[in-house]
């Protein structure tokens, strides 16, 4: 699973991290090798009949493609319709060569399993109950989030519809829980196929937190461990809740996941949210980028998590263009424990485990140079407290540090975290410190003769600098687009609490605090349906594009969104920004897509091989088709390659969604080493919808290899800003 936390209510999730620390070990549902009769799962895509098939006869036509065998048709783990042409089956290697000669036979895509990838963020976002977003949109009222994860606690407060409406009219899904389906809960369904179980209930925890977290309802005295009380609430409280089980503690399989997307366009949800995925793919070799398209086509929004295989560059996932692909960043709250050091000096760590016991006492300070990481401890740490550098879990090491008789453990995080600190709950008095200031403590505690330290500790802390990119969240420049500034947008996802499973049956709401790229994507779910509440016929393309353009590039104070190192997050760390939900559903201009544009594009970087594969709706002769670069693709962020010396242009379409009689005069900011010339410089409006055409030459000066500006659009209500980036190739 990719998210890290503190797992104590779910031992499974120990055994989810070895998929996170390997992820391409979980390739399939069965293992490959090279034996020819091996079944193992494939997701078989075909041409879309050209007669409109019901339910029944679409299954006997995809049954037509099995082998000719006895129990056949009981292989056929999912049918695809909404978004995919197409099926899932166990199948040979051989018996899938057989099928390649059948007329509508597109291609068969061996099946992947990949891994998954709160009280105060609300707030921390600017919504406030019967304030700004969260009034104008009721809170969501209307919308549909579906949740493609681990499966949902249905007796949570979380998931409670007091105050909810009943679900709107186009709802067609069902709600399989045996209890627990209300007006906020309205559909609930397992989609593993094979598995042990049945039903959509999450024994795992990862899904619980994650659609808490998109739109779980107001709930009373939320804590964890004793941090963070108050009222929980999701982005957006009042959206409905429709939760497709599709992971387990395995992974997730494409297979299951394509069906989920399936399922949830034709259930009628609005936005779909999927905390997973895995390496980069090229978009027609990707089911979830196909399947994706096919929700977005129907007007569905997806929003994808973007990884947690930070910081190494091009480390991006689910980067297809019509996906929302969500960067991970912290909030300004922290879980206060403090060090004093014996000279005077104090750093500020963090810990889930805020023991009183240990207020204000100072102890012997003990620290091994021979064995830094605590591999192994001495008896002279009996009644001290312990520093160990990372090289071990926080979970293992405490329970070293207590088995050796020490009081406390002081856990230095790794150098490549940063500043980014992942807090766990170890069951033993512990403070997690960064490398940095890791390094001062033992610069005291091998200077001195008698070294000594308390700790306190001080709760949930407010006032932290923030946001800054987490050290985990995948990395772009995308393979897949790679003239597309992916990941497209930062949400809140270190130290996130939010709802947990009731692993021990008591009945009580459980919550638990985690991090991840799987946190930040169901802010940004939430976010979406927010602005779907308030704008129900703006595109996909249209809600991203709000996002994007509306989103912060600097903290409070003014000074940059940084990176764990503590230098200015390049955009392909933070994506455009940091979203800003109350800026977002104004955003005054839109750089709008619809269906075409997007067939254009896979035109122009597929041909017709790779349209009749992503396209799944349409006959599509790219020959017929005028296709748009990816650099000219109508997207709110810009990128382009050149030659130092050398100029290129590329074109954008805004429509006003403002003020009906609007201007906009357009700034720049990029180094001196790049010229950006924009033609023209003011865009009038004299309607809502209206759209305007502007062009923006580039040409890079300077021997820079990377450059990053901005190119803001202003009236006198709104700034609309595009992200640039300029590669020299």
């Amino acid at each position: 699973m990719e998210t890290f936390g503190a797992p104590t209510v779910s031992v499974v999730l120990l055994a989810l991290l070895s998929i996170l620390t390997n992820p391409l070990a979980a390739f399939g549902r069965q293992t490959p090798n090279h034996d020819t009769h091996q079944r193992r799962t494939y997701i078989i895509q075909l041409r879309k009949p050209a007669a409109s098939l019901d339910e029944q006869n679409l299954n006997i036509w995809y049954e037509s493609f099995l082998p000719e065998s006895d129990g056949s048709s009981m292989r056929l783990l999912h049918s695809y319709s909404e978004v995919f042409s197409g099926f899932a089956a166990e199948l040979t290697e051989e018996e899938v060569k057989n099928m390649e000669k059948k007329e509508g036979f597109l291609r068969a895509h061996p099946d992947r399993v990949v891994p998954l990838l709160t009280t105060h963020t609300p707030a921390f976002l600017g919504l406030k109950q019967n304030q700004g977003l969260w009034k104008a949109s009721n809170l969501g009222k209307g919308v549909i989030i579906g949740v493609l994860d681990t499966g949902l606690t249905p007796s949570h407060s979380s998931f409670d519809d007091e105050g909810m409406p009943p679900p709107p009219a186009k709802w067609k899904g069902s709600c399989s829980f045996e209890s627990g389906c209300n007006n906020k809960l309205i559909g609930a369904k397992d989609m593993i196929s094979g598995g042990s179980s049945s039903s959509p209930t999450d024994e795992e925890g990862h899904g619980t937190h994650t659609a808490s977290t998109a739109a779980g309802n107001f709930a009373r005295n939320a804590s964890a461990f004793g941090l963070g009380g108050g009222t929980a609430a999701g982005m957006a409280p009042h959206a409905h809740l429709a939760i497709y089980k599709v992971c387990s503690s395995q992974g997730c399989s494409l297979a299951d996941v394509l069906s989920g997307i399936d399922a949830g366009v034709k259930d009628g949800a609005d936005v779909l949210s999927l905390s997973l995925g895995g390496s980069s793919l090229s978009l027609a070799e990707d089911p979830l980028a196909i399947g994706s398209f096919g929700a977005t086509e129907k007007g569905v929004f997806v929003s994808c998590a973007g990884g947690n295989s930070g910081p190494s560059q091009s480390s991006v996932s689910n980067e297809a263009p019509w996906i929302l692909t969500v960067a991970a960043s912290t909030t300004d709250r922290s879980f206060r424990a403090s060090i004093e050091l014996g000279d005077g000096h104090s750093v500020n760590g963090e810990s889930l485990d805020q023991l009183e016991a240990l207020s204000e006492t100072s102890l012997p300070l003990y620290f091994s140079q021979d064995s830094p990481d605590c591999g192994s401890i001495s008896g002279d740490a009996s009644g001290k407290v312990v520093v160990c550098k990372a090289g071990q879990s926080p979970a293992d090491l405490a329970t070293r540090v207590k088995d050796s008789g020490g009081v406390a453990l002081i856990y230095i995080t790794d150098a490549s975290q940063g500043s980014t600190k992942l807090v766990r709950r170890v069951e033993f008095p512990a403070a997690f410190v960064s490398d940095k200031d890791g390094a001062s403590i033992i610069s005291y505690a091998t200077s001195t003769s008698n070294p000594t330290a308390s700790i306190s500790f001080g709760g949930a802390v407010l006032g932290a600098s923030a946001p800054s990119v987490a050290f985990f969240s995948s990395r772009g420049p995308s393979l897949a687009c790679p003239s597309i500034i992916k990941p497209d947008i930062s949400g809140p996802g270190v130290n996130i609490l939010a709802a947990w499973l009731d692993s021990e049956g008591t009945g009580e709401s459980n919550y638990n605090i985690i991090s991840g790229t799987s946190m930040a994507t169901p802010h940004l779910s939430g976010v979406a349906a927010l602005i779907k509440s308030v704008h129900p016929k703006w595109s996909p393309a249209a809600i991203k594009s709000a996002i994007i353009t509306t989103s912060d590039d600097k903290i409070a104070s003014g000074k940059p969104i940084r990176d764990q190192q503590e230098e200015p997050a390049s955009f392909f760390a933070m994506g455009a920004g940091h979203v800003n939900p109350s800026k977002a559903v104004d955003p005054g201009l839109i750089y709008d897509l619809n269906t075409d544009d997007y067939i254009a594009y896979i035109c122009g970087k597929f041909g017709d091989s790779g349209a009749s594969v992503i396209v799944r709706d349409r006959s599509v002769n790219c020959d017929n088709v005028k296709n748009i670069t990816e650099a000219n693709l109508n997207y709110p962020s810009i990128f382009v390659a050149l030659q130092s010396g050398s100029s290129v242009t590329v074109k954008r379409t805004v429509t006003n969604v403002g003020a009906a009689t609007s201007s906009y005069k357009v700034q720049v900011n990029v180094p001196k080493s790049v010229s950006v010339t924009v033609t023209p410089q003011t865009l009038k409006f004299s309607k809502v919808e209206e759209k305007k055409s502007f062009t923006v030459t580039v040409k890079l000066t300077g021997s820079s290899s990377s450059v990053e500006g901005n190119l803001k659009w202003i009236s006198d209500k709104h700034v609309v800003r595009s992200p640039i980036v300029v590669s020299s190739s």
